[in-house]
């Protein structure tokens, strides 16, 4: 399965005309929630890792420059920063790191370990999310929700090419206190990378369903292939291209012209007479190879592709005369 980073507002478990007031209480919440000294041994990288998370997502939303720039052009060129008029870079983002300051910084006008050890009595009190209640319930006994599954159909072209596409999803999801849920809508961004098919299945941790005292589902996105006119996948990382050519230009060996999945032109020349059963192989213009085991961030593609192989359709006239016909026939024969 692979994982998907949601954007920052996702990670707030906000909507993007939240105000900064949200942001912060949002904020306040998560990180008190998911603080790492909360985590147990098992959940600790899950802990860190959200946390991280949750305050880069913060540093950004909180500050209106950062935030401006996320809004209109999106992650790549917050990180890569925007070309004044005299051509240099400004305003380029890195996180580094720095979580704890973050949150310190943040909570500076009191005990952080006091709220957070006010949550975890609210937590116990109803039986907390993840870790040990003190009524009894231990973490072993705690169930996990069922996961939110839906079906995310692509074309051939977006599996080829990579794309971005955002689905909307029903979900119950707690409420900032921690002990009330109530049905949420939820927009994110699903990332196609090229190579992706209808095996692959994206999940995203713990943004499934959400309750007090039980461990929060994920959400489950199986993609979907439409049929494409022309191309079909097989053999994982090839292509078969169904071509129509005119029995004269089969007989001729005249070459084809082929429309990618890309949108490029390639010629093909034919060196043999082409009849139903002729398949002409063309290296590396298969589908991209996709090896991601784990996560996107890792995800680098060489430009490797699979083979396209093309077979043919050959187009006979509808209507011969028959003086022409039986010079055909007498020429076949021969």
């Amino acid at each position: 399965m692979s994982i998907i980073t949601p954007d920052y507002y996702e990670t707030l478990e906000l909507p993007r005309t939240a105000t900064q007031e949200e942001i912060k209480e949002a904020y306040r919440n998560l990180s008190l929630r998911f603080h790492p000294s909360k985590a147990s041994q098992s959940l600790s990288q899950i802990y860190e890792y959200k946390f991280h998370k949750i305050a880069e997502a913060y540093i950004i939303l909180s500050d209106p420059n950062k935030k401006g720039i996320y809004d209109n052009y999106g992650k790549e060129v917050l990180y890569n920063g925007l070309k004044d008029k005299n051509g240099n870079i400004k305003g380029a983002y890195k996180y580094t790191g720095n979580a704890m300051e973050i949150f310190n910084n943040f909570m500076d006008k009191t005990n952080p370990f006091s709220l957070i050890r006010e949550y975890e009595k609210m937590d116990d009190e109803y039986g907390s999310i993840f870790n040990s209640a003190n009524g009894g319930m231990n973490e072993m006994e705690k169930k996990k929700l069922d996961n939110i599954n839906i079906d995310l159909p692509c074309t051939l072209e977006e599996f080829y090419n990579g794309a971005v596409k955002y689905i909307s999803y029903k979900k119950i999801g707690l409420n900032y206190d921690g002990r009330t849920s109530n049905e949420k809508n939820v927009e994110i961004k699903v990332e196609i990378f090229p190579g992706y098919s209808k095996e692959t299945t994206l999940k995203f941790p713990y943004q499934g369903n959400e309750s007090p005292g039980q461990i929060s589902s994920d959400l489950i996105i199986n993609l979907k292939e439409i049929p494409h006119e022309k191309y079909r996948r097989v053999n994982k990382n090839d292509l078969l291209y169904i071509h129509d050519i005119k029995l004269s230009d089969a007989l001729n060996s005249a070459p084809i012209d082929i429309l990618t999945l890309d949108g490029r032109k390639i010629k093909i020349s034919m060196d043999e007479i082409i009849s139903p059963k002729t398949v002409k192989v063309v290296k590396g213009e298969g589908m991209p190879f996709c090896d991601m085991d784990n996560y996107v961030d890792n995800y680098v593609w060489d430009g490797k592709k699979g083979d396209l192989f093309i077979k043919f359709n050959i187009l006979f006239p509808e209507y011969i005369n028959g003086k022409k016909k039986d010079l055909i026939v007498k020429l076949l024969k021969e």
